[in-house]
């Protein structure tokens, strides 16, 4: 095994690491630096989901499930990273079988933490959709006026959403 390989490779800034829609068996930890996990949406911006230091797991759901990445996972700065395959993973756990507690840690953690923005997501949602109902009930009320307002609730709907996913990235 060569020193690299022990020691993981070393990614400079905007490298990315995993792409989104790749096939693998493979699940990365970060020994230094930050990596940032994103998604393109239609028109092709990046948003950021989480923001991972040294220590943390990435890439791990495609050891249990064999499915293509979920999304891009891109250096932030300098950041050397372990890969780990699949069979070395289970070399590994059967030396130290806390490792696998330790994955399903972290894995739990971020379930959690999705529940807690879905939560919020869906109060946001909610409140939108209160106004819009009193807005139907508010008599002459012109279609520009409604398209206006229904802007810009999914204008403050974006700008929460937005603010969620900075509060989530800052944790780490």
């Amino acid at each position: 095994m060569s020193e690299d390989s022990l020691l993981g490779r070393l990614y400079k800034d905007g490298e990315t690491v995993v792409e989104e829609g790749v096939q693998s068996r493979t699940m990365y930890v970060i020994q230094s630096g930050k990596v940032k996990v994103v998604k393109d949406d239609a028109v092709g911006k990046e948003t950021t989901l989480a923001l991972l230091g040294e220590g943390d797991i990435f890439g791990e759901m495609s050891l249990f499930d064999a499915s293509p990445r979920s999304a891009t996972v891109k250096a932030v700065g300098e950041a050397r990273v372990l890969a780990i395959e699949h069979e070395g993973l289970l070399k590994r756990i059967k030396m130290d079988p806390t490792l696998a507690f330790r994955i399903i840690k972290q894995m739990s953690q971020r379930i959690r933490d999705l529940n807690i923005k879905l939560i919020s997501a869906q109060k946001t949602m909610n409140q939108a959709n209160e106004k819009l109902l009193q807005l139907n009930k508010t008599e002459n009320v012109r279609m520009e006026d409604l398209e206006m307002k229904v802007n810009r609730i999914v204008a403050q709907l974006r700008e929460k959403l937005q603010k969620l996913t900075d509060q989530f990235i800052d944790k780490d």
